[in-house]
C-alpha cells in the first residue's frame, strides 16, 4: 500500500527512507519514491506497519521502533 503525498518540496534522489509521520506526530509511513502519476511531483510513502510486517515474515531481522527524544510541535511548514 503506498499514500500518495504532496509536499511543499517533492521527495529527492538521496531522500527515499525518509520518515513521514503525522499531525501527532506518530510515523506512519517511509518516502521511497517521487511520483508523476496521479499527481505530478507527488510523494509515494510507503506504509510504515505493511513494511514492517512484511520485513517480519520475509527475514530473521529484528527490528524495534524507539520513541522520539523531542515533543512534536507540528505542523513547522504551512499545509
Amino acid at each position: 500500500m503506498i499514500h500518495h503525498r504532496a509536499t511543499i518540496t517533492p521527495g529527492i534522489p538521496g531522500d527515499s527512507g525518509s520518515a513521514f509521520i503525522d499531525k501527532r506526530g506518530r510515523a506512519f509511513g517511509v518516502l521511497s519514491t517521487l511520483a508523476l502519476a496521479p499527481i505530478p511531483a507527488s510523494n509515494g510513502v510507503g506504509d510504515l506497519k505493511r513494511e514492517l510486517q512484511y520485513l517480519a515474515s520475509h527475514t530473521s531481522l529484528s527490528v524495534t521502533l524507539a520513541n522520539g527524544t523531542e515533543p512534536f510541535w507540528g505542523p513547522l511548514l504551512p499545509a
